[in-house]
């Protein structure tokens, strides 16, 4: 997980302040190898990881075999297996772009204990714009920092993207656009605003913090 550490950088800044007893129950929505619950396993009195892959969950058990306060959870729809208002913050770490939104947004209410939080860092599709030239060369910069300090991912990275079986991933990969994540996102929670973390030629990686978070359904999706 250290090779995305913007990103858990700023979800560390945007957990909710610990409970009474000192630590956070927490969700983790595509959680993949488990990797993110297993660094924030000290801040945590409970956490759940739930995916659609089951080879993803395995791995996730075998990295947190040591962390009895972490399960994993294999789930196929929206629908998620833990008690209303149970958890005090849901995190969703390059995953939400895959997920039925509105049916899960209603699912993650139910969950979240009133006034939890909802963590979402994704990336979207933009193309570069002249205005966002300064924020392209911060983030060129710190993409060949990160290149230097992880030489060994970096070069797995590089053969990954050169396999012919990389295009056919990028075909059917549903990434989405950025317009569709502020409208949604900020539609859902008056007044909370998309950041982003930073820009490529052709996508970028945002990041919304939902705030305090009410009981109460998501109404249907309706683009304006």
């Amino acid at each position: 997980i250290s090779v995305r550490a913007p990103e858990v950088a700023w979800i560390d800044a945007h957990l909710p302040a610990p409970t009474q007893q000192g630590k956070l129950r927490m969700l983790d929505i595509g959680c993949g190898n488990g990797a993110l619950l297993n660094r924030m396993a000290p801040r945590l009195a409970h956490g759940i990881g739930v995916d659609a892959s089951g080879g993803m969950l395995a791995m996730a058990r075998k990295r947190n075999a040591a962390h009895a306060h972490l399960e994993f959870h294999q789930i196929a729809g929206p629908v998620l297996p833990l008690p209303d208002a149970s958890v005090d913050v849901v995190t969703s770490l390059l995953s939400f772009r895959y997920l039925d939104w509105d049916p899960l947004m209603n699912e993650i209410k139910r969950v979240l204990v009133p006034g939890g939080k909802l963590l979402i860092v994704d990336m979207v599709a933009a193309p570069l714009e002249p205005k966002d030239l300064p924020a392209f060369a911060m983030s060129k910069r710190q993409q060949l920092k990160h290149r230097t300090v992880n030489r060994r991912f970096a070069k797995a990275l590089d053969a990954l993207v050169r396999d012919p079986r990389w295009q056919t991933m990028l075909k059917y990969n549903p990434i989405r656009a950025q317009h569709e994540y502020v409208w949604y996102l900020e539609s859902r929670f008056p007044g909370r605003k998309v950041e982003t973390l930073d820009v490529a030629y052709h996508a970028r990686t945002l990041a919304f913090d939902s705030g305090p978070v009410m009981p109460g359904m998501i109404a249907p999706q309706t683009y304006p």
